[in-house]
């Protein structure tokens, strides 16, 4: 599957657009950022579907293959008791061109009932393949919306909105130690904000809370290893690595590449530091922590525990792991930890 591409949706925008002109006909809703995709969609319902009209006037069909009789019959279908009919479509593989006509499919697009919407929704991680006649076919039809985290900035805003309607207060700054240690996946900060409030006996939530209960991303516990290296905590480090690799929703092989992105970005750090330049060229070099303040001004305090030469050779160390595990057959969990010991071992 294609992974959704990382550019940035105005999501208040495009919910002015769609409240201010109405519904489309056609939508493609897709993106990582799964809960706004969801509250997008439950407003075009609303203007689709007027109270008392979604049980005659609302068609749901599921991919991956998608039968294109049942979606031209459901469209094609009067709305009864209201103006307009949505029919949504979940996981369509449009990708896998074997599984259904394309011609078929772009001669529907092209003629939708103006009193129809139709809207494909792809789950995160899955964007149609832009060079296909019929992923192009669908973006003419109709409105193309991938969306992404709304950035540091407003996803700080929507954590403290959050706390607050469970009675809690959280500074800015906590809120983002709290995306940084959660990810920012906004379906995925739900529950770890219920639990921290619940956890919180203060009506502030503090870091120590956050600390306390929150379910950390690999990447933090990845940055938390490193940093252990640097300090010559070996023993937290090693803990460290315990839990990463108890942690069977990501191999080895992941977790390493995670390890030896770290390393690079931490390199990237140092030589920046080393030769006066900003953050500018960090997020330069390393895009994805662009108008991300906190986890950048975290890996410019960390740079400074390692010599640009240790993180150089932790970066040769870390690719020699990956040729073993591919080349030899070597234990992965084996050779992590193999790595870790001579991580640790290289302290000039």
């Amino acid at each position: 599957m294609a992974r959704t591409d990382k550019s940035t949706l105005d999501y208040g925008a495009e919910l002015k657009k769609l409240r201010q002109e109405g519904p489309r006909q056609v939508y493609i809703l897709r993106g990582d950022e799964d809960y706004l995709r969801d509250s997008y969609l439950a407003e075009l319902k609303r203007l689709c579907l007027p109270e008392g009209t979604e049980a005659f006037n609302h068609h749901r069909l599921q991919g991956p293959e998608l039968d294109l009789g049942a979606l031209v019959q459901s469209v094609e279908a009067m709305p009864f008791m209201g103006e307009r009919t949505l029919t949504e479509v979940r996981d369509f593989d449009v990708n896998r061109t074997s599984a259904y006509d394309p011609e078929a499919l772009r001669r529907f697009l092209e003629d939708v009932p103006e009193w129809a919407t139709v809207a494909f929704v792809f789950s995160p991680g899955y964007a149609p393949d832009n060079r296909l006649a019929a992923v192009k076919a669908m973006k003419k039809a109709g409105a193309d919306l991938a969306f992404s985290s709304p950035g540091e900035a407003a996803l700080v805003r929507w954590v403290i909105r959050r706390a607050e309607d469970l009675g809690k207060t959280i500074d800015a700054r906590t809120a983002s130690y709290l995306i940084w240690v959660c990810g920012d996946r906004m379906n995925a900060l739900i529950p770890e904000i219920l639990k921290i409030a619940g956890y919180a006996g203060d009506k502030a939530i503090t870091k120590a809370d956050i600390d306390a209960v929150a379910k950390k991303t690999p990447e933090t516990t990845i940055f938390n290893l490193t940093d252990a290296l640097g300090a010559g905590e070996y023993d937290k480090a090693a803990r460290l690595l315990a839990d990463l690799l108890a942690d069977k929703d990501e191999p080895p092989q992941r977790q390493l590449a995670m390890v030896s992105e770290q390393f690079r970005r931490l390199y990237v750090a140092r030589v920046g530091a080393d030769s006066g330049l900003g953050a500018a060229y960090i997020t330069a070099c390393v895009p994805e922590l662009a108008g991300r303040s906190y986890p950048l001004q975290l890996l410019q305090r960390a740079c400074k525990r390692f010599p640009a030469e240790r993180l150089a050779r932790a970066v040769s160390m870390c690719a020699q792991c990956d040729r073993a595990m591919k080349d030899t057959g070597g234990e992965p969990e084996a050779l992590m930890k193999e790595l870790l010991l001579h991580l640790a071992m290289d302290r000039s």
